[in-house]
């Protein structure tokens, strides 16, 4: 490894320490699909690279270092080693020409006037054309303070009959103190209607959004957020009441608004965690377990380093044990891990033997694809042409199983949901599909201001050799089997902290028991 790659492999190491709460505590899925909330593996990946490029046939790309160039020049060289190196570039149709047309200029712009926020924003903007929820940029926490760093104390959601309501009110707000309640209806936003207002709202510093259900998820999140300081005309209804129009003025709020409604951060919701795989029996006789990532708990963090699979399958051998009716398996906000560690998971699960992916990478040289298996622990690629399976366990759980999803549920995290759904006895319950991300990451680029860009470089394709759960056009993911209805009454409830998806799901459970 030279120089310049350990000082970019360095960089995105510290981009995964830093990058998130969730990213300061998690591995990701190692080697082959890390995500931004996965430290431990992007911080292997450079001995990981490096053993699969000497031990193997496989040359994978090799993270580039460009931040001693000008800003115009590491944004060239960025876009073709994307062109050549992205992993679904063909797939999706991306025109990296287009893009570097379009975004060259801006580029240029931002460095004859130094405008670091500019340039920054700019990056941002070109990657998300990409909606690939792999495809990252280190956050940069002044810009997000100067833009969105006010909040006007409500969170709304969108309901399925196409109202705009808030859903919470936090005490002392601006929203608070002018009369807006929970379950009022936004109708107008800075004058204009909602549909409008949310059609205008950037998402420019939000996470990636593989689907059009996440855009719009992504649109209400930053719809309530502004400059401090910032005014803006309301009007509203709240339940039962006539029409009024508040005027209100972003305050400081230390983000309170995004985290709330975070979908992918584990952490802001429920604290680091002690254990990787948590379980009780819930519903009288109903196997809980949630799986957080799948990869076994860092040593840096307290808490059961039990390996995460023995955790797992303790659980479900706990369930047996205790005839359980049925299993419900969580992995809402799950950030992903290791394939190899899925396929393990429903060997709990599978009578016979089923196919799990075909592992598709690019060769840099020639922008082709090979099939590969990459060894979680080693890094190594070995067993060309070869997929991964799921070898049925001698004890496994027979009855019916339901996966619980949002769209925090990415990489190896949708892969559990992929394969519980396509059990006989098994479904996906949720109000929203997966995230739609499940490439294989690996590849990055450190540009100037120590911003690191990382994406995928392997596909994960099924029996077919076609490319699974990865979105293009808005569509991808896990979709649930049973929806959750977005209705007022669903959305007051779960803000107000009431578990409605996993209400659904034991519903299901317990229909798929009484029609067994």
């Amino acid at each position: 490894m030279n120089p310049s790659t350990r000082a970019v492999v360095a960089a995105i190491t510290a981009f995964a320490l830093s990058s998130a709460a969730f990213a300061a505590s998690l591995g990701g899925r190692d080697p082959d699909r890390a995500t931004l909330g996965k430290a431990v593996a992007s911080a292997t990946i450079a001995s990981k690279l490096a053993a699969g490029s000497r031990a193997t046939r496989y040359t994978p790309p090799v993270p580039e270092d460009f931040s001693n160039l000008s800003w115009t020049e590491a944004f060239r060289r960025l876009n073709r080693k994307l062109a050549r190196e992205y992993a679904f570039t063909k797939w999706k149709g991306i025109n990296f020409t287009a893009l570097y047309r379009k975004y060259h200029p801006l580029i240029a712009r931002a460095e004859a006037t130094n405008n670091r926020n500019g340039y920054y924003l700019t990056l941002r903007r070109y990657i998300h054309r990409l909606r690939d929820g792999h495809v990252r940029i280190t956050e940069y926490p002044r810009v997000q303070q100067k833009l969105v760093g006010g909040g006007f104390g409500v969170v709304v959601m969108r309901l399925d009959n196409g109202r705009v309501v808030v859903t919470r009110v936090l005490n002392g707000s601006p929203a608070a103190r002018a009369g807006i309640k929970r379950g009022a209806r936004i109708l107008k936003w800075r004058g204009r209607p909602i549909d409008e207002a949310l059609a205008h709202t950037s998402t420019t510093l939000g996470p990636s959004q593989p689907t059009t259900a996440r855009k719009r998820y992504e649109q209400l999140r930053y719809l309530v957020r502004a400059p401090i300081g910032d005014r803006v005309r309301v009007t509203f209804q709240n339940r039962g009441r006539a029409t009024r129009i508040a005027a209100l003025r972003a305050v400081d709020d230390h983000m309170k608004t995004l985290r709330l409604t975070n979908a992918d951060d584990y952490v802001s919701k429920y604290g680091y965690p002690k254990r990787m795989v948590e379980h009780r029996i819930i519903g009288g006789n109903v196997g809980y377990v949630r799986v957080i990532a799948e990869v076994d708990l860092p040593a840096t963090l307290p808490g059961d380093h039990t390996p995460t699979l023995r955790q797992f399958r303790n659980a479900i051998r706990e369930f047996i044990r205790a005839k359980v009716a049925g299993i419900i398996i969580d992995v809402r906000s799950n950030s992903g891990g290791s394939d190899q560690m899925v396929a393990d998971f429903m060997a709990s699960f599978y009578k016979h033997q089923a196919f799990y992916e075909y592992q598709n990478y690019i060769v840099p040289a020639s922008g082709r694809f090979q099939i590969w298996i990459a060894d979680d622990v080693t890094g190594r690629y070995s067993h060309p042409g070869q997929g991964i399976h799921i070898k049925p366990l001698r004890q496994r759980f027979n009855g019916p199983v339901v996966a619980l999803v949002d769209n925090g549920c990415i990489s190896s995290g949708e892969g559990v949901a992929m394969g519980i759904k396509r059990l006989p006895n098994g479904k996906v319950v949720g109000t929203y599909g997966t995230n739609g991300s499940f490439g294989m990451v690996g590849d990055g680029a450190l540009m100037p201001g120590q911003f690191v860009v990382d994406w995928p470089f392997g596909q994960s394709l099924d029996k077919q050799k076609i490319v699974q759960v990865d979105s293009r056009h808005g569509t991808g993911g896990v979709m649930p089997d049973v929806r959750v209805p977005l209705t007022l009454k669903n959305a007051l409830r779960s803000a107000a902290g009431r578990d409605v998806v996993l209400g659904h799901g034991l519903r299901t459970l317990r229909r798929m028991v009484r029609n067994r």
